[in-house]
């Protein structure tokens, strides 16, 4: 019998033997990220200047090794710092809009993986929501962005060349974006046979169109190979005849999660379990990359293995590993919370909830995007108090969650915890796709935001950078949008530095005092319509407030300012129990570090 030339022993043989330097690669971004094919890229080709291009949906992490590595001549990406414990920049990417350390090309998180479904059905280009109206599709007009006039609004005057800052509008134009196919995709998967057929795990994030736009094929890590025709039809997600290469690697997702199919009986899965994220491991890789002499140490001890990918585990060790699949116990509130101890985050976080079920109430909004932050919290606290009223709306997540209950305690917004309670279980392009623009409510976080209600969460004002877009951009394309964000002059600002996310559709933006409200898709800009002193300074007057923590207008005399109830023990209960280590609510801003 002929060996099986498609399985290699470990990721780095398999790297070894099919890579090339100059390749376009692109790292799948389901929720089980291939780390292990990440860290043996960077092993095989650290300091050879290969020069790869290479795409993914974030960089954080354990990715960083690619940065640490110098292996990447240009990123094509949505994100780039650090999502854990909460979204912030990481000093390793401050310059990159100058091109260092590699190339940078920035996109959203559904525009990119739009470009993947162009390339997997080898269609010329994909028209998108997305992009249009931003900064983001500057630097990509007539290379890999088009506008054409939108055939549906023929009124429209559309002669005429445009200004060079022309970003599109929308309901003029459409955008077009050109397919991505990389050379080789990288994947990690929960099992393969051995003809290569895989199969991924929902919620999938970008799911199979990363794999069947490579020209090449997959190159996949798996936690276990079973005999060909041993996985029942319905689970393979990607067929074998499109995997040019697969190994084991055990724990090959680590520092990210696995979830395994809940499937008794199906013999394909006998041993395998779901693991959860390792949270310290995941700081400690982002606290180490902020300094060169801790990232090179970090890089040394994690990824820079003579053994590879097992001694990687040996480091990590089985008790660890073994801690990453116990479930752990949701955290219950035994009181009832003191609301005069009420600090200026949760007061904020919990005026966004207010918001929320107003909106919900008033609009009969379907679904409510949890946005990574201060904004998913107001999400989850606001479904609380629906759901007690009766009021049925599902919380969902650009990754897949669709209808999501929080495992109290953990706050991170895409654990694999808060699966259990999900009535549906999907995908970056359902939910940006298909499920956002059926009558949602965006709930988003912003460096910066205008009175116009523009986001920006690209550039700082001295041009360093802050983190990309992410699936705001896509957010606030399709779905009307509030804004949770600590002000100060910084931030509330008269014009954004960077549009990341368009405002046409942002109609408020809540921080630590009060409300404003704007009319959507108008000229209007924010007005401040409630109150409530910040905690922190409770004789602190209304007009006080706006002059010193924003840059936009006062209070108008002729529009009646509504005074917000004190925040109840109810309330702050509830936000509590969601974040008992006070992630989130001991913390003021968004983004806790600047470059």
């Amino acid at each position: 019998m002929e060996a099986n030339t498609k399985i290699f022993t470990n990721p780095d043989e398999m790297v070894k033997r099919i890579v090339q330097p100059g390749m376009n690669l692109h790292l799948s971004a389901t929720m089980s990220r291939p780390n292990a094919l990440i860290y043996s890229l960077a092993r095989c080709f650290q300091n050879t200047n290969p020069e790869f291009i290479i795409s993914m949906a974030g960089i954080h992490s354990s990715a960083h090794a690619l940065t640490i590595s110098k292996i990447v001549k240009r990123m094509i990406t949505g994100f780039a710092g650090d999502n854990y414990p909460k979204p912030s920049p990481n000093s390793l990417y401050s310059n990159l809009l100058e091109g260092k350390p590699f190339e940078l090309e920035l996109w959203s998180l559904l525009s990119i993986v739009q470009r993947l479904m162009a390339g997997a059905m080898r269609l010329p280009g994909f028209i998108t929501n997305s992009l249009i109206g931003s900064d983001l599709i500057l630097d990509k007009l007539g290379k890999t962005v088009f506008l054409f006039p939108d055939p549906q609004n023929r009124s429209a005057n559309q002669n005429g060349a445009h200004a060079p800052d022309y970003r599109g509008k929308r309901g003029v134009d459409l955008a077009y974006i050109l397919p991505l196919n990389p050379d080789f995709t990288f994947i990690h998967a929960v099992i393969g046979d051995e003809a290569g057929n895989l199969v991924l795990c929902p919620p999938s994030g970008e799911g199979y169109w990363g794999a069947l736009a490579a020209k090449q094929g997959v190159i996949a890590t798996v936690e276990k190979i079973v005999p060909a025709g041993s996985i029942p039809a319905e689970l393979v997600t990607i067929p074998g005849n499109r995997v040019a290469a697969l190994s084991v690697a055990e724990f090959g997702a680590h520092p990210q999660s696995l979830r395994v199919h809940n499937l008794p009986g199906v013999a394909v899965f006998e041993g395998l379990s779901t693991y959860l994220d390792d949270y310290e491991f995941q700081i400690e890789a982002n606290e180490a990359a902020n300094v060169p002499s801790k990232a090179e140490k970090w890089y040394a001890d994690f990824v820079n293995l003579t053994g590879g990918h097992s001694e990687y585990l040996d480091r990590l060790g089985s008790t660890r590993l073994r801690r990453l699949k116990n479930i752990p116990e949701e955290n219950k509130a035994t009181k009832l919370e003191d609301p005069s101890t009420v600090n200026d985050s949760e007061q904020m976080i919990i005026l966004a909830a207010r918001a929320i079920q107003e909106y919900v109430k008033e609009k009969g909004y379907k679904t409510i995007l949890a946005g990574i932050g201060a904004a998913h919290i107001s999400a989850w606290t606001a479904a609380r108090f629906l759901e007690q009223e009766g009021i049925e709306v599902k919380v969902i997540t650009e990754l897949g969650f669709f209808s999501m209950k929080p495992h109290t305690g953990d706050v991170f917004l895409f654990s694999q915890l808060h699966t259990k309670d999900c009535t549906m279980l999907s995908d970056i392009v359902n939910i940006l796709g298909t499920v956002v623009p059926d009558h949602c409510l965006g709930v988003l976080g912003a460096a910066e935001v205008d009175w116009f209600g523009n986001i920006n969460s690209t550039k700082t004002s001295k041009g360093k950078f802050l983190v990309g877009s992410g699936g705001a951009n896509d957010i606030a394309a399709s779905a009307d949008c509030i804004v949770v964000a600590k002000a100060n002059r910084q931030r509330f600002v008269k014009n954004v530095g960077h549009i990341t996310s368009v405002g046409d559709r942002v109609m408020e933006a809540i921080c630590q005092f009060g409300r404003f409200q704007r009319k959507p898709e108008s000229d209007h800009v924010f007005e401040f319509t409630h109150w409530i002193a910040p905690p922190s300074d409770e004789e602190m007057e209304p007009e006080e407030a706006v002059l010193r923590f924003t840059s936009w207008l006062p209070p108008d005399e002729d529009i009646p300012l509504k005074e917000e109830k004190p925040v109840t023990a109810e309330e702050l209960t509830v936000l509590r129990e969601l974040d008992p280590e006070k992630i989130y609510i001991e913390q003021f801003m968004v983004y806790t570090r600047l470059p």
